[in-house]
């Protein structure tokens, strides 16, 4: 019985926070990729880059990714349309390692390639697709005020 809670049982709040810290690192990394996207290097150059590198409809894609990242990454900090966010997130990541890092090992090489971190991002995103944000979330908060407004109206 030990063994088994040591190792299996977790209590619903430590869930909630692994589910918040990994929110806050997953929707960290995708702000800087995208701030940097928008506002560093820019769309237009972006839109030159996913050009060169063969993606598809680059001069939607680019602008798509780009703010996806920026603004799905900061919906994702706060735990605010998780679930949809997470699917854009691992979408965009699904494209980066088929049309960017194709045949890349999963270790960063020396000449800077590799697939590992858009692997890493695309699985993170999916386990929230599916994990869900946790209860340190708007989309929590939100939910439990609907299913109050719920609850009052059906009493009347």
């Amino acid at each position: 019985m030990l063994t088994r809670n040591l190792l299996v049982a977790t209590p619903g709040y430590i869930t909630d926070v692994g589910l918040l810290g990994l929110r806050f690192g997953v929707g960290a990394v995708f702000i800087a990729h995208g701030y940097g996207d928008v506002f560093g290097a820019g769309i237009t150059a972006n839109i030159g880059n996913y050009r060169d590198a063969g993606i598809p409809l680059a001069a939607i894609s680019a602008p798509f990714t780009a703010l996806v990242q920026l603004i799905g990454g900061a919906l994702m900090v706060l735990g605010a349309l998780t679930r949809v966010w997470a699917a854009c997130l691992a979408f965009v990541m699904a494209g980066a390692l088929v049309f960017v890092h194709w045949g890349e090992p999963l270790v960063l090489g020396e000449d800077g390639s590799g697939s590992g971190f858009a692997f890493i991002m695309a699985v993170a995103s999916v386990a929230l697709l599916l994990a869900g944000p946790g209860r340190f979330s708007v989309d929590a908060m939100i939910g439990g005020l609907v299913r109050t407004w719920r609850a009052e109206r059906l009493q009347v």
